[in-house]
């Protein structure tokens, strides 16, 4: 299990917190809370803009194809393997559900599952709304990458795509 934590600047709230450990299934589980000094509808705007969806994850990601139908957006991605060669091929469907989570799950691809949720919730700051994000992420790709090294990739990937996300809800709520 890796269990990270990172403090943020006042203005971002205390802490980002995220765990990885290996998913009975199959796979790694990752847990993170973030706290953004933005509103949940900055995050969640930046969250569903699927057209830079690569740009959250530090250019790891090419969108090769987008489809908008029936409540949920199908995305066709390929994924670099860094530190190998080559990339992951991944389409996956996106809704967002009535309890206001915002879920993505496979469709097809190189991945024996993956499925991530996020939890948007309000938190006060005197007078200001920020936001407590929740993800849950399980994910296992169908590759011979030992466990080891694809938590670690998965850690680093995820600490610099929850920095360009606070980044980018923040500097949304300030072009607002």
């Amino acid at each position: 299990m890796l269990l990270i934590g990172t403090l943020a600047s006042a203005a971002e709230g205390p802490a980002t917190v995220l765990e990885i450990r290996d998913d009975p299934a199959g796979g790694k589980r990752a847990v993170a809370t973030l706290r953004i000094a933005a509103p949940p509808e900055a995050v969640r705007a930046v969250l569903n803009d699927f057209m830079r969806w690569p740009e959250l994850f530090a250019g790891r990601f090419q969108l090769v194809k987008l489809d908008r139908q029936d409540g949920r957006v199908v995305t066709h991605l390929h994924i670099k393997r860094l530190p190998l060669p080559g990339y992951l091929k991944m389409v996956c469907e996106t809704r967002d559900m009535p309890n206001g989570e915002i879920v993505t799950s496979l469709i097809e691809g190189d991945f024996r599952r993956y499925l991530r949720r996020w939890r948007l919730v309000a938190e006060e700051n005197g007078a200001a709304v920020h936001t407590r994000a929740e993800m849950e992420l399980s994910v296992d790709p169908d590759t011979w990458t030992p466990g080891w090294l694809f938590a670690t990739v998965l850690r680093s990937d995820l600490e610099d795509h929850f920095v360009i996300l606070r980044e980018r809800a923040i500097a949304r709520t300030s072009a607002r």
